[in-house]
């Protein structure tokens, strides 16, 4: 946020604020791993094999400006995985004091984006869209990423309140999410926060749970999500995001509608691969630098795409293969009764990968890293009361 003031008024640094923001926060995580050398070393050997490309193009073309931005790109995707070995560890700790603090910091990050979100409307911040001033990212200088981040701090808050039986505060959190993703402007974030309110009752979340009160609850989603429907609706006719969804609605077709024309881009990115693209490029990828150059300085907005054409055949193999675990991770786990979070990781690590593939900007978010990290990480927890 202070990053996106300080662009705001036209002061710029030599280094970004938040690109320093996030380097300490990288740092003081890598510091702390020292004490787990393996995995550790893990971590380093992903950077390295993804920084191959990079370097292949920099020793063929010389251009060693392309370096550096390539570094921070490897490290946004790389950083909820950084953020999951980190908070994997204070799970397992089963430290109390800890997990309250998580808690209290993912609370205090929720406050803080809804608020900014919101005091747009008051006249500060940024619009999601220049044309017409639609929507919010409030002081945030970044785009659909901001919806991840609701995501995934409404629902790490919806599910404990949820488990806690403290359902007039699920349902308080539910509104306030669902008026913040509303705001934002994007189809993403309301209709997100909807589908993930609405599928965290349906599942057994613990044994302590009364047949009666979970009746109720879906009773009352059932009844508010039509409700707030209807009021979203009314709310966007009265908006210049109307007239944005109408224009895109009459002149594209359906499914380029809702992907908001990145199947466009996508055979467009198709055609420089088959052409310009050498075979050892389509294995290992040509870096996130010389992929944008090549693609008329544009990504495709779909993150396992974006991966494959950065960094090859070997870079999606080793993404897929990163999700593959915590999938198969949060199945077993879910089996026990001693994780009672890993059925919402696998729900949410659901979620998120529908997200990505349909609006990107998930995995590849450098303001919601650390908080995914966090949040897939949470399967380890064993505690529901704390």
């Amino acid at each position: 946020m202070i990053n996106g003031v300080l662009l705001m008024n036209n002061i710029e640094l030599p280094i970004s604020f938040g690109q320093t923001h996030k380097f300490l926060i990288i740092l003081l995580i890598i510091f702390r791993l020292l004490t787990k050398p393996r995995l550790l070393l893990f971590f380093i050997c992903l950077v390295l094999v993804l920084l191959i490309p990079s370097l292949v193009q920099l020793f063929k073309d010389f251009q060693s400006s392309i370096l550096l931005k390539d570094i921070i790109k490897i490290f946004r995707y790389l950083t909820p995985v950084l953020s999951f070995m980190f908070f994997v560890n204070i799970y397992k700790s089963e430290n109390d004091y800890l997990q309250k603090k998580i808690f209290l910091f993912i609370k205090l990050s929720f406050i803080l984006l809804s608020i900014s979100i919101l005091i747009k409307y008051l006249g500060i911040g940024y619009p999601m869209y220049n044309y017409g001033n639609i929507g919010s990212k409030g002081l945030f200088y970044a785009g659909n990423e901001i919806s991840a981040l609701l995501l995934v701090l409404s629902s790490f808050l919806g599910i404990h309140y949820w488990k806690w039986n403290s359902r007039k505060k699920y349902f308080l959190l539910f509104i306030i999410s669902f008026i913040t993703g509303l705001a934002i402007g994007s189809k993403t974030a309301f209709i997100g926060v909807l589908l993930i309110f609405f599928l965290i009752p349906q599942k057994k979340i613990s044994k302590q749970t009364k047949l009666t009160k979970f009746i109720y609850t879906i009773l009352g989603i059932g009844l508010v999500t039509p409700v707030l429907l209807f009021i979203s609706w009314e709310f966007i006719k009265r908006t210049e995001l109307y007239v944005r969804l109408i224009y895109f609605y009459d002149k594209l077709d359906f499914i380029t509608f809702l992907l908001s024309n990145r199947n466009t881009f996508l055979l467009d990115a198709v055609n420089v691969y088959i052409n310009d693209y050498s075979w050892l490029e389509k294995l290992i990828g040509v870096g996130q630098s010389t992929f944008e150059n090549r693609n008329n300085n544009s990504i495709i907005e779909i993150d396992f795409i974006d991966i494959f054409f950065a960094y090859g055949l070997l870079g999606l193999l080793i993404f897929v293969g990163i999700i593959v675990f915590l999938w198969k991770q949060s199945k077993r786990f879910a089996k026990s009764e001693k994780y009672p979070y890993a059925n919402f990781v696998n729900m949410m690590l659901l979620v998120l990968l529908a997200v990505s593939s349909s609006a990107g900007h998930v995995f590849s978010s450098g303001l919601a890293a650390v908080f995914i990290g966090l949040l897939f990480g949470l399967m380890y927890k064993s505690k529901v009361d704390v």
